[in-house]
């Protein structure tokens, strides 16, 4: 039984729709128009601290050197295709390799996000106060702007963060609203808007690319319009969540695959530039927008097939994994099949058996950060050292035995639930500590008796 969540699928489906349609207005000179601004500060408000939300949800640290390095293949990959696109289309593609070009930036800043996953795993309360500082307060940085989408990385940091330490039970919470809360919320979030579009407030604010100094802002202003920017986005996030459903339909495949969609668009979009350009001189505004809305419908669709969804992923795990193949130390598949837990049906090569790959995942082993389920960086405790050497612990029923946690001498078994006495000679536990008889339901707690009532532990 699959156990996916479509609504996050859903959520993609919706948004990816919504970055081909402002990228699609955007050509048209929207800003200037009341008919077109409406929906792009709709769109622009939220459309990317959503996607950036979502993202840190399915956020993960194992095989990170290779996540990472997609992100720069496929950057690498789109902005040569996309000069030699826009020079055939008579279009200057402003060649800069310290600022992305264009929607390019997401690709550089996922890749630097990426980089952060095990830090956020390991300190999870660190990284959320710190990535909430970054994004209030990042803008102060006045050698920092477009270049190497460093701007952009620091203003929606704290959505990746927060969707990767709370992203689900957030989904959760917001599916579970009564109607009339989601309504609320609902409103809500379309007067935050209204707000934004009626005071017309600057909208470089909505896109998190430039600095304070940009805007000729004061420290306190710049602090302050940065929050009220996140606080929109965050509700117009919440109101899209609470309406969603977890069912597999076609809004979820094209969230599935809104990779490919977002990669190619750009494309799209640069090729109709030329006709969109002079849309409103021969069309009045509403007919624009309907075209607009069209022609993003039309390409979403196409754009989500399956084929172009799986070509890119082989085209990008392909040049990953022969960059990488120098550095076999960097894939942990390969200490995998090493130790014979491989991916494939859990066979490793010959005479590479015993070591232990899986154990070195990144995320899923050992670590002492300040978060209770304390995993990060994969780093391992050293034989002897960790929780299971403290005194008074035990290994769980059904857990699996460490290198580092030897297992109980035979013929010296754990008390019964109900026993009168620790055993003498457990060698597990530094006292002998009477333990009433009936209270079998507290059986664990007295197994761990002797850890606090020794004289060394007070």
């Amino acid at each position: 039984m699959s156990t996916r969540d479509y609504r996050i699928d859903r959520a993609k489906g919706i948004l990816i729709f919504l970055v081909v349609l402002g990228h699609l207005l955007a050509r048209t000179s929207p800003w200037e128009s009341p008919i077109l601004g409406a929906p792009m500060y709709f769109i622009y408000m939220f459309h990317m601290p959503a996607f950036v939300f979502l993202a840190g949800i399915t956020a993960k640290s194992n095989k990170l050197a290779e996540r990472v390095l997609t992100y720069f293949v496929l950057l690498a990959t789109v902005l040569p295709l996309m000069w030699g696109w826009m020079w055939i289309f008579g279009l200057n593609p402003d060649y800069d390799f310290l600022r992305p070009f264009w929607y390019t930036w997401f690709l550089l800043s996922m890749a630097w996000w990426m980089i952060t996953v095990p830090f956020i795993e390991r300190f999870p309360r660190t990284m959320l106060v710190a990535s909430l500082v970054v994004g209030l307060f990042g803008g102060l940085l006045p050698i920092l702007d477009t270049e190497l989408s460093a701007a952009r990385t620091m203003a929606f940091w704290p959505f990746f963060v927060i969707g990767k330490l709370y992203g689900k039970q957030i989904i959760g919470w917001a599916g579970s609203l009564a109607i009339w809360q989601k309504l609320g919320l609902s409103v809500a979030a379309l007067a935050a808007v209204g707000y934004f579009y009626l005071d017309q407030v600057d909208h470089n604010w909505l896109y998190g690319s430039l600095n304070f100094a940009h805007f000729g802002v004061s420290v306190p202003e710049g602090v302050g319009l940065r929050l009220i920017v996140d606080l929109g986005a965050v509700l117009l996030t919440l109101a899209l969540l609470t309406w969603l459903s977890n069912t597999k339909d076609t809004l979820a495949t094209i969230g599935k695959h809104s990779l490919a969609v977002y990669i190619l668009h750009g494309f799209v979009v640069r090729g109709l530039q030329p006709v969109l350009d002079d849309s409103r001189t021969v069309l009045h505004d509403a007919v624009v927008l309907l075209i607009c809305v069209a022609l993003a419908v039309v390409w979403t669709g196409v754009l989500s097939w399956g084929p172009f969804e799986r070509a890119l992923r082989w085209w990008s795990s392909t040049v990953t994994g022969l960059l990488l193949k120098p550095f076999p130390f960097l894939r942990p598949e390969d200490s995998d099949r090493r130790g014979g837990h491989g991916h494939r049906g859990g066979r490793g090569r010959r005479g590479d058996a015993g070591y232990p790959g899986d154990a070195h995942h990144p995320g899923n082993s050992y670590s002492e950060g300040d978060g209770p389920d304390r995993q990060g960086l994969g780093l391992q405790p050293l034989p002897g050292v960790g929780y299971q050497h403290s005194p008074g612990y035990e290994q769980q029923p059904g857990q699996q035995q460490s290198f580092a946690s030897p297992a109980p001498a035979a013929g010296e078994p754990y008390p019964l639930p109900g026993s009168h006495e620790v055993p003498q000679n457990n060698a597990t536990y530094e006292t002998t500590q009477e333990v009433p008889a009936g209270a079998a339901q507290r059986a664990m707690r007295y197994r761990r008796l002797p850890v606090y009532l020794s004289g060394d532990d007070r």
